[in-house]
């Protein structure tokens, strides 16, 4: 458990926001190589982890290791409103604060590409290269779903202004059980990873505290602080329910499932129209078939074949609403779609 100490001064401080399309791009990757959560992001990682190529898996596992951990990118460049300008900012950091930064990371890690190394020197061509590969990145983990995102996340921080107004900080606080406990005056965050911050105890010491919903992070919020910053910035996870994220996930308005990508290796073991079928209906939980036919860009006739034989294989099953049979994925679908679509940590 980690305890976060304020004083009266430091509650005046407190402080709620969107950090943007790159803090949530950096913490998409971390979410990647993640086996959690699968109801509200099995779908997702399955589709998108094939398409990070190039530097994009080793980025993702330099920012965020697998042994634990995450870089902060959010208290060196603040809030961006675009990728664009985060990535400007992250390129003219000082030197001095990238190095400082990434020192938290082991000098030594199995499977680091040598230019990972220039940019924990702050090596500006190595650094730039960096920022190139969170734009790949960002265009296909995040910038289909940004508009979605950024209004769920949006709402999240009205929601949590309208509790902040009616009863002040300390009831902004308490309404973010049972992620933390308030406790006045102490925030306790339990299951805290011990390698995120080596202290069960951490002051703010007349610090501002920026609590950060981001729809990637999870099961348990996370702190930044860096000591040259007059800011601690709090993520917390902001999406919990298996609809939102299927309407977060749903492929973006005028673009049929058909055309969007799907797991190699999954076509290699169902074909590509059955395999589309399956991740319709991984996005779209409680689809009709009607729904599964247009969304897949397939006949009627062939959306209820495909969707017989996965509920046959035992990938999906349905439910009924009086006349209206809903496709759902299974807990053996979801894990097949985990499976083939590998996860960055094992690439």
């Amino acid at each position: 458990m980690l305890r976060v100490h304020f004083t009266a001064a430091d509650l005046a401080r407190v402080r709620i926001t969107v950090l943007g399309p790159l803090a949530e791009t950096e913490i998409s990757l971390w979410n990647m190589q993640r086996r959690d959560a699968k109801a509200l992001f099995g779908g997702w990682r399955a589709r998108t982890g094939p398409l990070i190529t190039g530097d994009g898996p080793d980025t993702a596992r330099f920012l965020s290791p697998p042994a634990g951990g995450l870089v902060d990118l959010f208290t060196l460049v603040g809030t961006a409103d675009c990728i664009d300008e985060g990535l400007e900012r992250l390129c003219s950091v000082p030197d001095w604060r990238l190095r400082a930064e990434f020192a938290v990371l082991p000098l030594t890690a199995r499977r680091r590409a040598p230019w990972l190394t220039g940019a924990m020197g702050a090596d500006r061509q190595a650094v730039r290269r960096l920022a190139t590969a969170l734009q790949h990145c960002h265009r296909v983990a995040v910038a289909p779903y940004w508009v979605r995102i950024h209004r769920h996340l949006d709402g999240e921080v009205a929601r949590r202004g309208r509790v902040m107004v009616h009863g002040g900080v300390e009831a902004l606080l308490d309404s973010l059980r049972p992620l933390v406990v308030w406790r006045a005056p102490v925030l306790e965050i339990s299951g805290y990873h011990p390698l995120l911050h080596p202290g069960a105890d951490f002051h703010l010491a007349g610090r501002t505290l920026v609590l950060a919903p981001s729809v990637f992070c999870g099961p348990v919020p996370q702190l930044f602080a860096s000591p040259e910053a007059d800011t601690v910035v709090m993520v917390y996870p902001a999406l919990h329910n298996p609809v939102d994220a299927a309407a977060l996930w749903a492929p973006p308005a005028g673009v049929r499932q058909a055309d969007a990508p799907v797991p190699p290796a999954l076509v290699a073991l169902l074909g590509r129209t059955r395999a589309v079928v399956l991740c319709v209906i991984a996005d779209h939980p409680a689809c009709t078939t009607t729904q599964l036919a247009q969304r897949a860009g397939i006949p009627m006739a062939s959306a209820s074949e495909h969707a017989t034989t996965l509920r046959s294989a035992g990938l999906t099953v349905v439910t009924r609403e009086g006349k209206t049979a809903l496709h759902t994925l299974t807990h053996l679908g979801l894990t097949l779609l985990n499976t083939n679509g590998p996860t960055l940590a094992g690439t």
